[in-house]
């Protein structure tokens, strides 16, 4: 083999190496950049951050647990009076209505419907007034927050070059 296409086997060899090391981490990376620091007082929840369509409507439907200082946030693009209700939901929560940084309003410990109730018969919940962020956090930590309506709400990526908390045009 001539010295010019063992050079190229070795390097292509070196790229498919390194690729498969690599591609774990950037998927890890890129879960992390969908990810948000949320502080209310001096406590922080760890979010995934919900910012499109898709992603709102499934919101933590399916998902068997969430831990005590973990939470979904809903970014909108403009404020609004959006309806959240339970379905696909396997586990009760809270939730934290926000309006321009401050806490608006809360539901408290809603539970999940009964298996195979029509999407027609499921509760629809409604923010107090309109809002441009929601918190779904794990049903009694509202309570543990011990925040109040007017609360500042400090947002903050995990990867600081992340674009997601800006709303999408």
């Amino acid at each position: 083999m001539p010295g010019f296409l063992k050079t190229l086997v070795v390097i292509a060899g070196f790229a498919v190496g390194a690729a498969a090391v690599a591609l774990p981490y950037l998927d890890q990376i890129g879960k992390v950049q969908k990810k948000a620091e949320v502080r209310i007082g001096q406590q922080y929840i760890t979010a995934d951050v919900a910012k499109d369509e898709p992603t709102r409507e499934k919101g933590l439907g399916g998902r068997a647990d969430l831990g005590i200082n973990d939470g979904l946030l809903f970014i909108f693009p403009q404020a609004g009076n959006y309806g959240f209700w339970m379905k696909g939901m396997l586990i009760p929560i809270d939730l934290v209505w926000i309006a321009g940084g401050k806490i608006v309003g809360f539901e408290e410990n809603m539970q999940p419907p009964a298996p195979g109730t029509p999407d027609a018969d499921l509760k629809v919940y409604y923010p107090p007034q309109s809002v441009d962020r929601v918190l779904e956090l794990r049903a009694g930590r509202v309570r543990l927050l011990q925040a109040n309506i007017g609360d500042p709400v400090y947002v903050r990526t995990l990867i600081p070059t992340s674009r997601i908390l800006q709303n999408p045009r």
